[in-house]
């Protein structure tokens, strides 16, 4: 089983679910049985940084209203990173997608960097 990422460039949620399902619909009907194509998740915002590590807020469905934090293989849930880093990271990219403001996590971050420096 894999994941795949369709980027949609200035569509909406709700958009986005309905080229989803349009796509698996396609997907499956090209594919011998018992070969499908599930379409699970809208991620709105999300920062793919590589394979297998990405962040966003997930819906599972068109009506649902609040989004779920989800995160995959970065700092934020590998047990080999620093609570402070994935505590940070995590308000950070929470900052980022609600506001879309980077100056607003800037405002966020740096006490705590120049705290650490003092």
């Amino acid at each position: 089983m894999g994941s795949m990422f369709v980027h949609l460039e200035g569509r909406t949620k709700e958009d986005a679910f309905k080229i989803g399902q349009e796509i698996a619909a396609a997907v499956t009907a090209m594919n011998p049985t018992p070969v499908t194509l599930k379409m699970e998740k809208v991620y709105h915002p999300c920062v793919l940084l590589t394979k297998k590590r990405y962040v966003g807020y997930s819906f599972e469905s068109p009506g649902q209203l609040k989004p779920i934090f989800d995160a995959k293989g970065i700092e934020t849930v590998r047990r080999d990173s620093c609570a402070a880093v994935a505590k940070t990271l995590e308000r950070s990219l929470r900052i980022l997608f609600e506001t879309q403001d980077l100056s607003q996590v800037a405002l966020q971050v740096l006490p705590l960097v120049r705290g650490m420096l003092d």
